[in-house]
């Protein structure tokens, strides 16, 4: 596809008035892209709401509800690193505790690929602008069959526990908020991955246990474009209330060419391994 042929598919799903992502070569761009690059470098999240078209969220939910029943839905426990655990600690200290999460994710072979997320995942031109904001030379799509882009649905009950992304940064869009709850709540960045201390764990229990809550609640509208240092910032989706599904479209990128998920995580999170 060319260059102007992405361009023209871009305009259907993002509001380019606003957000020009739509043509990297021009003075527009570069006045957005510093003043988003400046936000997510100081906070460790940004935010660019109404960034996708009213008419592309509603084809997009739309998408996903005619997909339904192709999800799955992980049920499972973990501590907020999401790993194996470190035996140096007791099993009840925060460095192990482990938390209850459930979750459904629809794979990316399950999306329309001339749907509107999928359209905006594959433009270049929206992937110069993800790789510059976040200051890196080198960024590709990831290369997944199930899990290069997916969409996250937390039913009524659901939500997902205290946690640090394994990954530096995430791509999210809110596609559909449900009537209360699932609130993306986070802290500011308070961690180095590899350099945890005493102190960071304290601060964790803290937040963990509601005896010193410093998180903020995200304004997380439909058609919301968020990028977030995920790996720095604790953070949490609260419990779903009401009769609608959360829904929420998850990008992943990599800075290497031909990164897929290991047959565990795709196990794990949509139920079957894909080559």
């Amino acid at each position: 596809m060319s260059d102007m042929e992405q361009s023209n598919r871009l305009r259907d799903v993002v509001n380019v008035e606003r957000y020009p992502v739509d043509d990297v070569n021009t003075q527009e761009f570069r006045t957005l892209l510093k003043k988003t690059r400046e936000t997510y470098e100081n906070d460790g999240i940004v935010t660019l709401p109404n960034f996708i078209l009213q008419e592309a969220i509603e084809k997009s939910v739309a998408e996903v509800e005619r997909a339904k029943g192709s999800e799955w839905f992980t049920k499972s426990t973990h501590n907020v690193f999401l790993d194996s655990g470190d035996d140096s600690f007791s099993k009840d200290h925060i460095r192990n505790r482990e938390l209850p999460t459930t979750v459904a994710s629809l794979a990316y072979d399950r999306l329309d690929i001339n749907g509107p997320l999928l359209t905006l995942y594959h433009s270049d031109s929206f992937c110069v602008f993800l790789a510059q904001v976040l200051g890196m030379e080198h960024f590709y799509r990831l290369a997944d069959p199930l899990g290069a882009a997916s969409i996250n649905i937390f039913p009524p009950g659901t939500a997902h526990n205290w946690h640090f992304d394994e990954s530096v940064f995430s791509v999210t869009i809110m596609i559909q908020k449900p009537e209360s709850g699932g609130l993306f709540r986070h802290t500011n960045p308070i961690r180095e991955k590899g350099n945890e201390t005493d102190n960071l764990y304290e601060v964790i229990e803290d937040i963990v246990d509601k005896k010193n809550d410093i998180a903020s609640t995200l304004k997380f509208e439909p058609g919301t474009l968020s990028i977030f240092s995920g790996s720095r910032c604790l953070h949490e989706v609260t419990e779903v209330h009401g009769d609608k599904d959360r829904l929420v479209a998850v990008f992943c990128f990599a800075t290497k060419k031909g990164i897929r998920n290991s047959a565990k995580v795709q196990e794990l999170f949509w139920g079957r391994v894909v080559d």
